[in-house]
């Protein structure tokens, strides 16, 4: 008896349940990359008036840019300070 449950869930149950699990979503190709977004100094460039910007992460001058942080998610570089 207990052989032939073994062999009915081996041979229909399992089988069917693995059929009815979802396939893997695809990865979303309509995200920004942050590899396609201008490096965080270069930002200075593009704003001669603005004297400190920032992405969160790090924080840059017409001097140089700090360090980012360890657990740091960046966002879009922003003015912090006009000259």
């Amino acid at each position: 008896m207990r052989t032939r449950l073994v062999a009915l869930l081996t041979v229909f149950v399992i089988p069917a349940a693995v059929a009815q699990t979802p396939p893997l979503a695809e990865p979303d190709t309509a995200a920004p990359s942050h590899a396609a977004q201008k490096p965080v100094p270069a930002f200075g460039d593009d704003h001669p008036e603005c004297g400190e910007w920032s992405d969160g992460c790090m924080v840059c001058t017409r001097d140089g840019c700090s360090l980012p942080g360890i657990a740091c998610v960046s966002k879009d570089p922003a003015c912090r300070k006009t000259k």
